[in-house]
C-alpha cells in the first residue's frame, strides 16, 4: 500500500516467520516459569525444546529463567524418586517383627537367647543404615525443593526406622558406670571390679566372680563417651516419644557427677540440653517448636518446685504460673530456716501421662535459657553430708523439659517430655551414719527407692496391678516405667571392696530393670 520494494517486503515476512514463533514460545516460557508450582518437567521440557528449534540460545532471558528452572524440577524429581524408592526398600523391614534380644531374655534363655543376639544386632544395623540412607534421601529432596507435604510417608518411616533402632536396643536400655577409687575411706581397699567387654561386669565376690550384662559398661569412661551412646534419645523426644534418663546407685558412686557433670566435664543434662537445641536449629524452617522445662525435688516425700521457692522471679524472664499458693514450708537439713513453696499435685491422665499441677515451668527459646533454669534447680538442692559422702544428695531431683513441635507445611503436632532424674543415693542407714533429721531424710529415701524396686519386680514379672500410686516418685516416674516412655537408667557403683555389697545391690536391682517392656507409641495429634 505504501510502495515497498518487493525485496524489503519479503524480507520482513520471513522475519515475522521467525519472530512470531519465538514470540509466542517466550510467552509461554514465562507463563511456566512464573507459575513453578503448577509446573511439571514435561510441560517445561517441550517448551525449551521448542525455543531451542526456534533458535534461541542461553542469551535469551526467557529460556535461561525456563532452563534453570527445569534444572531445579528434574533435580527434585530425581530426589523424590529416590525417596520413594527408598520408601518401598525399607517399609517391609520397618515392618519385619524383631529378633528378641538375648540381654531381655530370663538368665537361662540358653541357645535361644545366644542366638538371638547376633540377630538383634544385626537388624539394628540394618535400620541404622536405612535411617541414614533415608534420612540423607529426605535432605537432599529438600533441598531440591520437595514439600513436606510429598515427604510425609517418607518422614514417618524416617521416625519409624530411627525408634525401632532405639527399641532394639532394649526396652529399657542400662548403662553401668564405675567410677575411679578414691582415698578416705577406701585407701587401701582392693578394686572388685573389672570389664569383661563394653557390655560385660566383672565383680570379685569372695572367691567367685560374677557377672552382670547390660547395655554399655565404663569404666568409667569419658563424659562425652557416656552422652555418645544416649545421644540419640534426643531424637526420639523430637519425633514425639518420651525419653526418660535416670541415675541410681549408692551415694558418692557418680550419680550427679554422670547426670549434672562439673564446669569442663559436662554431664548428661547439660550435653542433652545442648543436642536439644541443635535439632531444633537444623529443622527451623520447617518445624515451630515450644520447649517449656521445670525442675523439681522430692524431698522427704514431698515434691518442691525448685524454681519457685521464696517467690523467685521467672529465670529466663518467661516462667508461666499454673495457679497454686504456698501451703507448706521445707525445713533445710539442718532444721534451721524455711522456704516457702507451693504445694505440688501429681495425676495423669487415659493414657497414664503425667502432670504435675502447680509446678512452674520456664519457656526456654535457647539453650542457655534452660541451662539457667537447670543452674537454678541445682542450686536449691538439698545435701548433707554423711558417711558415705562429704555432700550427699538427700533428695531425688528432677528436670523435666517438655516438647511441642508443629510442622508449618502438614500442621503435624507433637507433643514429648524428656524427664531426667539424679536418684538419691542408696544405702543402708547403718552406713550412711545419720541421725535425727538426716536419719528421718535416710528413711524416706529408702522408702522410695523400695517402692520403685516394687514397680520394678511388678513390671518385669508381668503382674496386673503394678503399684505406682505407692509413693510419689513412682508416680512421677509412670510414663518412664511401663508406659510410653524410651528410658535409659544408670547405675553407678563404686569399685571400693569396702563398696562390695552396696554395688552388688545396685547391680542386681539394675539387671532387674533391663527385663521391663515398655508399650511405645508416639504422641502425635493433626
Amino acid at each position: 500500500e505504501v510502495g515497498l520494494e518487493a525485496a524489503v517486503l519479503t524480507e520482513a515476512q520471513e522475519t515475522l516467520q521467525i519472530e512470531v514463533p519465538r514470540a509466542e514460545v517466550r510467552t509461554r516460557l514465562r507463563s511456566l516459569t512464573e507459575a513453578p508450582s503448577s509446573t511439571t518437567p514435561n510441560e517445561l521440557t517441550e517448551a525449551v525444546v521448542r525455543a531451542q528449534e526456534l533458535g534461541l540460545d542461553a542469551t535469551d532471558a526467557a529460556l535461561a529463567d525456563a532452563e534453570k528452572l527445569l534444572r531445579a524440577l528434574l533435580a527434585k524429581d530425581l530426589a523424590l524418586t529416590e525417596v520413594r524408592r527408598l520408601l518401598e526398600e525399607l517399609l517391609p523391614e520397618v515392618e519385619r517383627p524383631s529378633p528378641k534380644s538375648g540381654h531381655n531374655g530370663d538368665a537361662g534363655a540358653g541357645g535361644d537367647a545366644a542366638e538371638a543376639l547376633p540377630a538383634s544386632e544385626d537388624r539394628l544395623r540394618c535400620l541404622q543404615q536405612g535411617k541414614a540412607r533415608l534420612a540423607e534421601a529426605l535432605r537432599s529432596a529438600r533441598q531440591a525443593g520437595v514439600g513436606d507435604q510429598e515427604l510425609q510417608e517418607a518422614e514417618r518411616c524416617r521416625k519409624r526406622l530411627h525408634n525401632a533402632a532405639e527399641d532394639l536396643k532394649g526396652s529399657i536400655r542400662v548403662f553401668c558406670r564405675v567410677r575411679p577409687m578414691m582415698g578416705g575411706r577406701e585407701e587401701g581397699e582392693t578394686d572388685v571390679t573389672a570389664a569383661v567387654d563394653t557390655t560385660t561386669l566383672s565383680v570379685a565376690n569372695g572367691r567367685t566372680k560374677e557377672l552382670f550384662m547390660f547395655d554399655s559398661v565404663f569404666l568409667p569412661g569419658t563424659q562425652e563417651e557416656v552422652f555418645e551412646d544416649c545421644r540419640d534419645l534426643v531424637q526420639s523426644a523430637l519425633d514425639g516419644y518420651n525419653v526418660t534418663l535416670f541415675a541410681y546407685g549408692q551415694t558418692g558412686a557418680g550419680k550427679t557427677f554422670t547426670m549434672y557433670g562439673a564446669p569442663g566435664s559436662e554431664g548428661i543434662a547439660p550435653r542433652t540440653i545442648q543436642e536439644l537445641y541443635r535439632l531444633i536449629e537444623l529443622d527451623r524452617d520447617r518445624y515451630d517448636v515450644v520447649v517449656t522445662a521445670s525442675m523439681m525435688e522430692l524431698y522427704v516425700n514431698e515434691l518442691v518446685d525448685l524454681l519457685e521457692i521464696d517467690g523467685a522471679p521467672p529465670v529466663s524472664g518467661k516462667g508461666s504460673r499454673i495457679g497454686g499458693k504456698p501451703s507448706f514450708r521445707r525445713m533445710s537439713s539442718s532444721g534451721l530456716g524455711a522456704e516457702r513453696v507451693k504445694k505440688l499435685n501429681i495425676r495423669s491422665d487415659a493414657n497414664s501421662n503425667v502432670f504435675i499441677d502447680n509446678l512452674r515451668e520456664e519457656r526456654c527459646d535457647t539453650a542457655d535459657a534452660l541451662r539457667q533454669v537447670l543452674e537454678c534447680g541445682n542450686k536449691q538442692r538439698t545435701v548433707a553430708a554423711t558417711a558415705m559422702n562429704s555432700e550427699s544428695s538427700r533428695s531425688h531431683l528432677l528436670l523435666m523439659i517438655r516438647i511441642m513441635r508443629a510442622c508449618r507445611e502438614t500442621q503435624e503436632l507433637t507433643r514429648s517430655k524428656i524427664l531426667m532424674c539424679d536418684l538419691a543415693g542408696a544405702e543402708k542407714i547403718k552406713q550412711s551414719d545419720v541421725s535425727g533429721h538426716l536419719q528421718k531424710e535416710a528413711i524416706e529415701i529408702n522408702k522410695s527407692l523400695t517402692a520403685l524396686g516394687d514397680v520394678i519386680e511388678c513390671l518385669t514379672t508381668r503382674k496386673q496391678h503394678v503399684p505406682y500410686k505407692n509413693h510419689k516418685l513412682t508416680m512421677v516416674m509412670q510414663d518412664a516405667l511401663g508406659g510410653s516412655s524410651k528410658t535409659l537408667m544408670f547405675v553407678n557403683c563404686s569399685p571400693a571392696s569396702v563398696n562390695l555389697k552396696e554395688t552388688m545391690n545396685a547391680l542386681k536391682y539394675a539387671t532387674r530393670a533391663k527385663k521391663i517392656t515398655n508399650c511405645l507409641k508416639a504422641q502425635v495429634q493433626n
